[in-house]
């Protein structure tokens, strides 16, 4: 029996198999991978090997540069970072109100795209500790933030002229590196009130050129010194009610210890990675890391997502570019390991 098939049927169906695969895509739950940097991405050889085993459509790339950077092939090989720069980007100085202004720009700019469910926030040091699936089946089994948030009582930042606006029972400390909903990435890009109130009263102190030691010595005795970026968004979600909608973490690892040599005239920064640094062990241990202990609260954090234990940290900070270099070719050693317990 001969069996005729009518390949123009075939292909229609085909067709309409492919649009519907293409309407799926397109409907699919994306990651906006958002960044802070002075100008070029040091670090974009690494992820440029991130991004490119991943579909366009399961990212979006937002980076907060200088006024008049802009990304081309001439200065980046990471061909996710061309022409990803915000066209109303402000310059930035650590300490001051402007960070926290830049982050807003990053969250508001990130919304208008409406497949954006998880907003990462990035500094231009930052790695990827595993490869895209790990890090998007991680965030997205879980319907809360990740934001390092606590309470400081030896804390002095707290300006009581915030009041009534800010009181200091809502007043937070944390990590600024936070990965966010789509419903509290909507509450910090739209704030109206507790924004100016930072702006307004949350100033770092300016040392001169020639300070050297500690900085609550000498010419800063009786002053006022508030770091915006480290209370912004902590304190706004607490204001908010929204802190049971939060993991009291962050996932981007940064480490502390040993940090004194790295502390100058802008204070406290944490230990850089470098070439000699970068290794599978280094990324190892990171990955291994399961809790992280808060002695200000007497804390500690078991890292969970979704109801189930995992490791910490998905990034890790601050790495230079030659530790980049030094990693990818290690980075299949690492990126796809998963250590976590077992569920």
């Amino acid at each position: 029996m001969l069996v005729i098939v009518r390949t123009e049927k075939l292909f229609d169906w085909l067709s309409s198999f492919e649009g519907q695969q293409f309407s799926l895509n397109r409907t699919k739950s994306k990651l906006a991978f958002m960044f802070l940097t002075g100008h070029n991405m040091a670090l974009d050889i690494l992820w440029n090997q991130f991004f490119e085993e991943v579909e366009e459509h399961e990212y979006s790339v937002y980076i907060h540069a200088r006024p008049g950077y802009s990304f081309s092939k001439g200065n980046t090989i990471c061909r996710s970072f061309i022409n990803r720069q915000l066209n109303n980007s402000i310059l930035v100085e650590w300490g001051e109100a402007t960070m926290i202004r830049a982050e807003r720009l990053l969250l508001t700019e990130a919304l208008q795209d409406p497949l954006n469910q998880r907003f990462f926030l990035l500094s231009d040091s930052c790695i990827p500790l595993y490869n895209f699936t790990h890090i998007y089946n991680y965030v997205m089994s879980s319907q809360k933030s990740f934001v390092d948030s606590f309470v400081d009582k030896n804390d002095d930042q707290y300006n009581i002229l915030m009041e009534p606006v800010i009181s200091e029972d809502k007043w937070r400390k944390g990590s600024q590196w936070v990965a966010l909903t789509r419903k509290h990435a909507e509450v910090i890009a739209g704030d109206s009130t507790v924004f100016p109130s930072f702006v307004d009263h949350c100033k770092k102190i300016n040392l001169s050129d020639n300070w050297k030691g500690d900085p609550m010595n000498n010419e800063t005795i009786g002053r006022h010194n508030c770091i915006p970026d480290e209370h912004y968004i902590q304190t706004l979600l607490a204001i908010k009610g929204l802190e049971g909608e939060i993991e009291r973490r962050t996932l981007t690892f940064s480490r502390w210890e040993n940090s004194a040599k790295d502390q100058g005239q802008n204070g406290w920064h944490p230990v850089t990675f470098k070439f000699a640094d970068a290794t599978v062990q280094t990324i190892k241990e990171i990955q291994a890391i399961t809790n992280v202990r808060y002695e200000i609260e007497s804390r500690t954090e078991w890292c969970s997502a979704g109801g189930h234990r995992r490791h910490c940290f998905l990034f890790a900070r601050k790495f230079t570019r030659a530790a980049a270099f030094r990693l990818i070719d290690q980075v299949d050693q690492y990126k796809s390991s998963d250590p976590d317990l077992a569920e």
